[in-house]
């Protein structure tokens, strides 16, 4: 090997260290997210701050947390966030539903947790946006998880057989066309076999719901950190195919 090529090796080698360290030193920003809670049947006053705080252990997110339905009413409530997660219970209230629909639609992330999923009762096409049609639940219960699509790299590293000493198990109805089942659990009353986790395509928006979610029976769990902050990632387009989060884009308790 001549001289000049080891010369030019060297120096890419150089350069190639030069641009890791700059990588190391600069990483991505913090995605911003918006987290949509209240409403009654559920403590959000403990599970809002608790929340945010175990998905920035798994997913480099900063958050800011608005109460109530009100939001809604500025039709450009979401549009400085990365991404919007509703974790509510705003039952017959129907705000100005346009503005959340057409806020997804458009593209932007969306994760809806527990009762999000029983809001907006007079909305069908907010069950559209969901990728599910649930009604009512089980009684407050425990019951296991069963992976349905174990590839998935939201489910990648979720246990198998995953079990919870007590949640509402939300009744299926009908998934969507779009929607895309990742865990499933047997009711322990009926023997039924209901849909508690699954993602979704509205319009150019990714979209990942769960039902799991009452209290701190499930949200107390690690596992369950680490399932929605996966969650809000696959949404984002920041967990990679072996369900690991991108680069910058993991917390301490991915790594």
């Amino acid at each position: 090997m001549s001289r000049l090529v080891r010369f030019g090796a060297l120096v890419l080698l150089l350069g190639l260290g030069f641009y890791a360290h700059a990588e190391e030193k600069n990483p991505p920003a913090k995605l911003k997210a918006l987290y949509i809670t209240g409403g009654p049947y559920h403590d959000f006053n403990t599970l809002a701050p608790l929340l945010t705080s175990k998905i920035s252990e798994y997913a480099s997110v900063d958050w800011e947390i608005r109460w109530g339905p009100e939001a809604f009413k500025n039709p450009d409530f979401g549009l400085a966030f990365d991404v919007v997660v509703y974790n509510m219970c705003f039952d017959d209230v129907d705000p100005t539903i346009e503005n959340v629909l057409k806020l997804t639609f458009s593209g932007k992330p969306t994760v809806a947790i527990h009762c999000a999923v029983h809001s907006f009762k007079v909305s069908d096409e907010w069950r559209r946006l969901l990728g599910e049609v649930s009604r009512i639940h089980d009684p407050y219960q425990g019951f296991s998880t069963e992976k349905v699509d174990p590839t998935h790299p939201v489910t990648k590293t979720f246990p198998d057989n995953w079990q919870t000493a007590g949640d509402e198990m939300y009744q299926t109805v009908e998934m969507g066309s779009q929607a895309k089942v990742l865990l499933k659990a047997k009711s322990p009353s009926s023997g039924k076999e209901h849909m508690v986790c699954w993602t979704n395509q509205y319009g150019q928006g990714r979209v990942f719901g769960t039902t799991l979610g009452h209290d701190l029976k499930t949200v107390g769990q690690s596992d369950y950190h680490r399932l929605l902050s996966y969650g809000l990632l696959w949404a984002c387009g920041k967990l990679g195919e072996d369900g690991k989060p991108l680069s910058g884009y993991g917390g301490s308790g991915s790594r």
